[in-house]
């Protein structure tokens, strides 16, 4: 047994760079899995124990007054366990900058009966006193602000400022990922906050008397929303409600869950193609390494080793690539999984959110390499047992010689030189190994191709919604539907202004067979030109007087197409319209790159809604030196809750999109390294079975060079078909990368531009040029006349 130790060794050191290129694949597989899956389980944790700490309510209510003495009643109603209410605004922080557009979401506590939903988790500082103008803000809001505890704060609030002293930090389950609207789309804690503050010093600054504006409350055990809901909007309908939906529908857990969702599938099966690429690559080399060594392991049969002795024998070489690479990704991962977890906790201020140092992983990244590598090898070595010693101390009969297909096309066959024939020959005649060759450039390819395209992928998305879908220069939302009319023709008289349009949106609720969908209906006037909605290729989509276009998103959650018809509902509505709502036709499906919406004529939502000609925001077309001036005029307004450009818009989606470019680089660099892995595993393997026939080559006259194109004619012709494989896996693989990527907010658009082709077939190409390149070393280096002069 030592002998055989030591023969482990030697072959493992004289073909070392296969075996570390598999043990290299073997680790970026482990290290995305156990950066993943530690990162996942990281926030998982936090995200449950948070919730379960602050006991996170189960659905969220807006409307416009609900008596404070009425709240407990809720609880009668059937499915309700608990209900509090609370104040929530939406205030303005007055600064220097005259178009500051910095605002803070108040929202209240109960200071004499504190919360038993939502609980604050205290940060630093202390709580505010009762009837005192005290404050705590989110931790992310004083540090992007460089305030401190003390510090005064200067508001707007409902058009009288009021000042507000900073004595905490607080963070909130429902605040978890903290945006504004969804049209934010990106955490900007430099421009936005939430603050809470004692009710009794919110009351008196707004005209809520003795009302909550915002209602929140659990579930019964066992209890369906939906019926809970019927509920609470039948006994909310005088009081205005305005949405009413549930945990899984919250911006902050949505979104929070999201991500948590996405790397738990990134976890499980990014990996696997990686470990398959080094199970093959593990299994060609044993193959070849047995089928060299066939009559030294005749020899140890005939000198009575058992077949247990040598299957073991040839078992070590998986057992130390496997342990190496599964040490290697496993420790990788894990020192990986520390700077990944800060990362998050930039984006998601989640309190116990903290990586720390799992030896588990360790053990579950070995399982998983020696599952693979093992298996690769038992599959690779067993054929040992089908030898007789005797039969074994032969040489392996020759193949039988017979004409391949390429070779019945006989002009292009004769086109090829001696040396493209020997090559692409042995393709066609080992038709199991070119086979996997062929899958695995396949795989790269599409990795390549990928990595190329989401880039492409996030400038469309951009490039799309901020020069062709949203072409107004200032959107001016108004804090309550009011008079089209009337606000038109006040900004239309406003300096540097060519265009106002109106806008109408309003909670809704789809259904469609079972399936519903909380989101924003928007009316848009005829024949806007502000916001457009376009189809696929870019053409501009009219409204239609009556039904509802829906996105492409949406349409794919509702299982809807163009013609079917869906139910429609929103609290908005002042006339009651059945059990379902009322049911509109889908007149079409389209893509929406950002926010998740179904499109109707203003005058149509109008009609549903029963409130005449009413708007939300405007669109307004302006001169953009005057931007700053219509801003520091209309923020004070009472009835304006924010005003922002275009141009602050596009910045916060880009920012957003860069902050995908880390996905994009590390798909590249697998790629390519996956790619060159194989290539070189390849060539080196095909170098090693062509010894003698390369050695005869040489000694005839033959040039390295000339020798080296009897390898690369085999890897080219190997390179075409992986790419015309490639090519329909990379759509799918696309496809698949940019529905998982896209959410409510944004959706991506699953586009493979050329260019990301023709880039991922150059980087393919490249890690053939440079396995080639390694090739022409070991053919420079070949000692022929040893090799001719060694008998079989």
């Amino acid at each position: 047994m030592v002998m055989l130790r030591k023969k482990a060794w030697r072959d493992i050191i004289e073909n070392k760079g296969v075996y570390l290129a598999c043990i290299v694949v073997i680790a970026i597989g482990l290290l995305i899995y156990t950066t993943m899956s530690m990162v996942f389980e990281n926030m998982n944790k936090a995200q449950q124990a948070f919730y379960s700490e602050t006991h996170f309510a189960d659905g969220f209510i807006k409307v416009t007054g609900y008596p404070e003495n009425k709240v407990n009643s809720l609880t009668s109603l059937p499915g309700v366990d608990q209900a509090e209410g609370r104040i929530v605004k939406d205030v303005r922080l007055i600064d220097q900058q005259k178009d500051s557009n910095r605002y803070l979401r108040m929202v209240s506590m109960n200071m004499t009966n504190p919360s038993k939903m939502n609980q604050l988790r205290l940060i630093t500082g202390h709580l505010p006193e009762n009837n005192q103008s005290e404050i705590l803000v989110d931790p992310q809001f004083l540090a992007a602000n460089h305030l401190s505890l003390g510090d005064a704060l200067k508001v707007v609030i409902e058009g009288q400022q009021a000042t507000f002293y900073i004595t905490g930090t607080a963070q909130s389950p429902e605040f978890v990922y903290i945006m504004r609207n969804s049209q934010d789309l990106y955490p900007s804690p430099t421009d936005f906050g939430i603050a809470y503050v004692p009710l009794s010093s919110l009351k008196v600054l707004v005209k809520e008397k003795g009302q909550f504006n915002d209602l929140v409350f659990t579930l019964k055990k066992g209890a369906g929303f939906d019926a809970v809901k019927d509920s609470l909007q039948a006994e909310l309908k005088p009081y205005g409600v305005q949405s009413i939906i549930p945990r899984k529908d919250q911006t902050s857990h949505a979104i929070l869950t999201s991500k948590i969702e996405g790397m738990k599938t990134m976890a499980t099966t990014l990996p696997v193609v990686f470990l398959g690429v080094a199970s093959f690559i593990l299994y060609t080399m044993l193959r070849r390494l047995i089928e060299q060594q066939r009559v030294a392991i005749g020899t140890l049969k005939a000198f009575g080793f058992t077949d247990r002795e040598i299957v073991w024998h040839y078992l070590t070489y998986p057992l130390v690539i496997g342990t190496a690479g599964g040490l290697l990704g496993s420790l990788s991962g894990i020192a990986l999984s520390f700077p990944l977890t800060t990362l998050y906790k930039q984006f998601f201020a989640l309190p116990g959110l903290k990586s720390t140092f799992s030896v588990k992983y360790i053990f579950i990244s070995l399982a998983l390499a020696l599952f693979f590598s093992v298996l690769s090898g038992l599959r690779g070595s067993l054929d040992i047992l089908r030898l007789e010693p005797a039969q074994a101390m032969r040489p392996p009969a020759p193949m039988t010689a017979r004409k391949t297909r390429i070779e019945r096309i006989t002009w292009l066959w004769r086109s090829l030189s001696s040396q493209a024939q020997m090559g692409i020959r042995d393709v066609f005649r080992t038709p199991m190994r070119s086979l996997f060759n062929v899958l695995g450039i396949a795989v790269v390819f599409s990795l390549m191709t990928v990595s190329w395209s989401l880039q492409n992928m996030i400038n469309l998305l951009t490039v799309v919604q901020l020069e062709q879908v949203q072409t107004y220069d200032v959107k001016l939302q108004l804090a309550q539907p009011s008079s089209t009319s009337d606000v038109e023709l006040a900004l239309a008289h406003e300096a540097g202004v060519s265009k106002v349009e109106p806008v109408l949106e309003v909670p809704g609720t789809l259904k469609n067979s079972g399936l519903s969908k909380e989101v924003a209906l928007m009316g848009l006037e005829k024949g806007a030109i502000l916001y457009n909605i376009l189809d696929k290729s870019g053409r501009r989509v009219e409204i239609p007087d009556h039904g509802i276009l829906l996105s492409e998103r949406l349409g794919m959650a509702l299982n809807v197409k163009a013609g079917d018809e869906i139910y429609v509902e929103s609290p908005l509505r002042r006339e009651p319209v059945g059990e379902k709502g009322e049911r509109l036709v889908v007149k079409g499906v389209v893509p929406q790159y950002v926010g998740l919406n179904a499109f109707m004529e203003e005058k149509e939502l109008q009609r549903y809604l029963r409130q005449g000609d009413i708007s939300t925001s405007m669109l307004v077309k302006m001169n953009p030196s005057e931007v700053g001036l219509i801003k520091s005029k209309y923020l004070n307004a009472s009835n304006v809750a924010s005003i922002t450009s275009l141009k602050d818009e596009g910045d916060k989606i880009r920012k957003m999109m860069d902050s995908y470019g880390f996905t994009t680089w590390l798909l590249a660099i697998l790629g390519g390294i996956t790619g060159f892995a194989l290539i070189y595993n390849s060539s080196i393997i095909s170098l090693s079975e062509r010894k003698r026939e390369l050695a005869s080559l040489r000694v005839l006259g033959m040039t390295p060079r000339e020798v080296l194109r009897v390898i690369t004619s085999e890897q080219w012709t190997l390179f075409a078909f992986g790419i015309l494989l490639g090519i329909p896996l990379a759509y799918g693989l696309g496809i698949s990368m940019a529905q998982a990527m896209s959410t409510d907010l944004f959706s991506l658009p699953a586009v493979l531009p050329p260019v990301a082709l023709l880039g991922a077939a150059a980087g393919t190409a490249f890690s053939v040029l440079v396995a080639q390149s390694r090739a022409y070393y070991k053919i420079k280096s070949l000692p022929y006349v040893e090799i001719l002069a060694t008998r079989d």
